[in-house]
């Protein structure tokens, strides 16, 4: 067992008593190797909200009505344009594993890895302040070129917008 934390997420009793079954057996590894621990039971934080991921997908698809590249396009424009800056921004670790991963790449290659089957991961690892922040840029993006959009007040977005 090395320094990291062990993290068990629960939506049920069936995942809890899961969790719970493996206990002992890190609890023990956990002392032997730290002399004393610490046993934390909290809510789970959502990183992102549903609606902000509803509403990104809604707006690649209108705008696939309207421009000439699919839905899956332009959500990988997106992650690789917008996304991605926000994190490398935001996080020299991510920055530096960008650079690592896909620094040898082409831009095709690059936007290719955004989409299906590839999906490189860019808006999981966003809060939601982060993914507030790319939608806004997703939508400066698509009315400026012309694009009608959902309005996000209109939807119940106003978190996204």
């Amino acid at each position: 067992m090395s320094e990291k934390e062990y993290v068990s997420q629960a939506r049920s009793m069936e995942d809890i008593l899961a969790a719970i079954a493996k206990l002992p057996g890190i609890c023990s590894k956990a002392l032997q190797q730290w002399g004393a621990i610490e046993i934390v039971v909290r809510k789970k934080k959502r990183k992102r909200s549903l609606d902000q991921n509803r509403l990104g997908r809604l707006w690649c698809k209108e705008a696939s009505e309207q421009g000439d590249m699919t839905a899956e396009e332009y959500r990988g424009y997106c992650k690789l344009h917008f996304g991605m800056a926000i994190l490398c921004r935001d996080s020299e670790k991510y920055l530096a594993a960008c650079q690592k991963v896909l620094g040898g790449l082409t831009y095709e290659q690059k936007l290719a890895l955004m989409m299906q089957p590839h999906d490189y991961p860019v808006t999981r690892g966003m809060t939601k302040r982060q993914k507030a922040e790319y939608l806004n840029e997703c939508y400066q993006h698509f009315t400026g070129l012309g694009f009608r959009l959902t309005e996000p007040s209109l939807q119940g977005y106003e978190e996204a917008a």
